[in-house]
């Protein structure tokens, strides 16, 4: 071997050894700088806050009945459904129309329910769903407001298996996986679909655990949040959500759904925002009185739902 070939296989062993030795350096500090570089969630006292529940009862009330008429106006109750808020007062009461339309609910039609959702006054007719509410409740003490819907648009993903998943900038409150309530695991196949007991509606709540909706199967859906107004935002935009959903999916291409960072910072804006809650209740009103006007004057119903 010649002094001249040595020398250059002696380089090249060097030159190989230095960039073998570099190449390591980088694979080791590669998932560090990777890591750095990954966006993380702000701590929530960083986040803009929805503006705070009335701190009295009769407040509550109030805001409770416009929020019947509000669901009502914007197709996520019709004859059928409810809303409740907390009691300020006793905070585990809580406070849910009596068994009327939506539409025609005032302030006087609202009544308290004990921890065991028992009408505090003899002789109401409450909606017999009122277990949805109480038990929920009961579960978490964060949630000051429960909605329940039979939004069409909503029900076709709590019996495919298809899930329903934040689609849209307005629904980021929607969990990735979002939790499906069915009956038959609780009372069997011989069951009414229906939440009219404290059972039942205590395995609802176990099934929505932390999460801010539990849909449930062939029937509708439950909302929970930390406000009423909250509340009213989150059922409204989850059928609209679901409605946007049904629609991308029928074009026969997988969507492509807001990622988890996604959904936390567009919710955090959104629901610290009440500009849309003044339009909702101006039409709701003219809806709600419109319909008073063509009712008659007693209206005895038919069930307690």
């Amino acid at each position: 071997m010649s002094l001249n070939s040595g020398k250059k296989k002696l380089v090249g062993c060097v030159l190989f050894c230095a960039f073998a030795i570099l190449g390591l350096g980088l694979l080791a500090t590669t998932p560090a700088m990777a890591q750095s570089q990954m966006p993380t969630l702000p701590p929530l006292s960083a986040l803009p806050k929805p503006a705070p529940m009335p701190d009295n009862d009769e407040a509550r009330i109030q805001e409770l009945a416009i929020a019947y008429h509000i669901l009502f106006a914007q197709g996520v109750i019709d004859g059928w459904g409810h809303v409740s808020v907390r009691s300020a007062k006793n905070p585990k009461h809580f406070y849910i129309a009596r068994n009327l339309a939506p539409a025609l609910v005032t302030k006087d039609d609202i009544f308290e329910c004990d921890e065991n959702s028992k009408p505090i006054k003899a002789g109401v007719d409450l909606v017999g769903e009122r277990f949805i509410h109480g038990e929920i409740y009961r579960a978490r003490p964060d949630v000051q407001a429960v909605v329940h819907s039979h939004a069409q648009s909503v029900v076709p993903f709590g019996v495919t298996g298809v899930p329903l998943r934040p689609i849209m900038h307005m629904a980021g409150f929607l969990p990735q996986v979002v939790p499906i309530f069915d009956s038959r695991t609780v009372v069997g196949n011989d069951n009414e679909i229906l939440v009219r007991s404290i059972p039942v509606g205590a395995a609802l709540a176990k099934m929505l655990g932390e999460n801010t909706i539990v849909l449930m199967r062939g029937h509708g859906m439950s909302i929970a949040a930390p406000t009423l107004k909250t509340a009213v935002f989150r059922a409204i935009y989850t059928q609209v959500n679901a409605a946007i959903e049904l629609q991308s999916l029928a074009l026969g291409k997988q969507p492509i759904f807001l990622n988890e960072l996604e959904a936390f910072r567009v919710n955090a804006t959104n629901e610290s925002s009440a500009r849309a809650w003044d339009y909702w209740v101006a039409q709701s009103e003219l809806v709600s009185e419109a319909l008073k006007r063509s009712m008659p004057k007693t209206s005895t119903p038919a069930t307690s739902k």
